[in-house]
């Protein structure tokens, strides 16, 4: 458990915002206007865009040790992630544009909740929970 809080700690201060731990089917990572395979490992940055195909899915772990599954035809925006791995404050913004997102709130969410949005086309989510689904459909740009 201390190497993976270290592993995360030195990831938060080279800017990475997550790693991709699962992949099925086809799913895409976006970053600066080029469209990258995502695999297993692939570290991810605040901005990336990650798209799942039909079939799809995407498994991802963010530094505060939050946990985000997209489902399959999902798009979704890592819009904002801030985390102090020793204070563990910090804040996330993700934005799910169409699909589906199973969220579990890692550090940031346990110590304070408002600090973790989700956003969808039509509604901003606050966290107040630990797990929960969101679902949105329609083009969601």
């Amino acid at each position: 458990m201390l190497l993976l809080c270290s592993a995360h700690a030195g990831a938060a201060d080279a800017g990475i915002a997550g790693m991709i731990k699962r992949v099925t089917g086809t799913a895409t990572v976006e970053r600066a206007g080029v469209s990258l395979p995502a695999v297993v490992g692939m570290p991810l940055r605040t901005g990336d865009r990650v798209v799942t195909g039909t079939p799809g899915g995407v498994g991802v772990v963010l530094t505060d040790d939050t946990i985000v599954t997209a489902g399959a035809g999902s798009r979704l925006v890592l819009a904002d992630l801030q985390f102090d791995a020793t204070t563990h404050e910090g804040n996330i913004l993700v934005r799910l544009l169409t699909g589906t997102l199973h969220f579990v709130t890692g550090l940031i969410g346990k110590q304070a909740p408002q600090n973790v949005k989700i956003e969808t086309p039509t509604a901003v989510m606050g966290v107040r929970g630990t797990e929960f689904i969101v679902q949105t459909a329609g083009a969601g740009e």
